[in-house]
């Protein structure tokens, strides 16, 4: 419930975190590609606000590995090489799997099952209208939610960390295949099943599977 403290305006979005998801979003689409110089100036023209907010955004999406930051130049767009393409899915794998595995082979509880299929509804919206940023938006929430039913903090700290990396890789497979919406959305399906029964093992296999079929690279 909302303190009554707590004003509505108060709930809006920060200058920062609109800096962070406008930028956040131009990469991940590939609107802004990478190697492409962004400065702090031109960003907060275009979103009407100041600089330092802007500023501070860069800085997270630094630490999220989107952004290289060159003082006083401004920041270019990274890149993500194969290599680290291949690590950021093994880290992905063991993160989650370990989350399931946390659960001691007991089914998700019904909170959190209903939580997987309210999200495989909304990637199917988002297919149907062609809305890939969605669609790789809840495609990472998907992974998330399972992450978080592992109750472990610091593990759900690192995923949330490698989001925005991990919905690039996403939305880069869904932009260049059709087909991989379709495929994608059948693996979820799958693997919320086996999460509802516990199935540790199957899931880290489903999960492996679901990675290699993903063509993320």
């Amino acid at each position: 419930m909302m303190s009554p403290r707590k004003k509505p305006e108060d709930l809006a979005p920060s200058a920062v975190e609109r800096a962070f998801a406008a930028v956040s979003a131009s990469i991940i689409t590939g609107e802004i590609a990478p190697g492409a110089l962004l400065t702090e100036g031109e960003v907060a023209d275009e979103l009407g606000i100041s600089r330092t907010p802007v500023r501070e955004a860069f800085l997270q999406l630094q630490t999220c590995r989107l952004l290289t930051l060159f003082p006083k130049r401004g920041a270019v767009v990274a890149s993500v090489p194969d290599k680290e393409v291949a690590d950021l899915l093994a880290v992905r794998i063991m993160l989650e799997s370990s989350a399931i595995r946390a659960l001691g082979g007991q089914p998700l509880p019904d909170g959190v099952a209903r939580d997987l299929d309210d999200l495989v509804a909304q990637q199917v919206v988002a297919e149907h209208e062609g809305d890939l940023l969605a669609f790789s938006q809840a495609d990472f929430a998907f992974h998330s939610r399972v992450i978080r039913a592992g109750d472990n903090d610091v593990i759900e700290d690192l995923f949330t960390q490698l989001g925005p990396r991990l919905e690039l890789l996403t939305h880069r497979a869904v932009r260049r295949d059709a087909t991989s919406p379709t495929r994608l959305l059948a693996d979820h399906r799958e693997l919320a099943t086996l999460a509802r029964a516990g199935d540790a093992d199957a899931y880290e296999a489903a999960l492996r599977a679901h990675v290699q079929r993903g063509n993320y690279g």
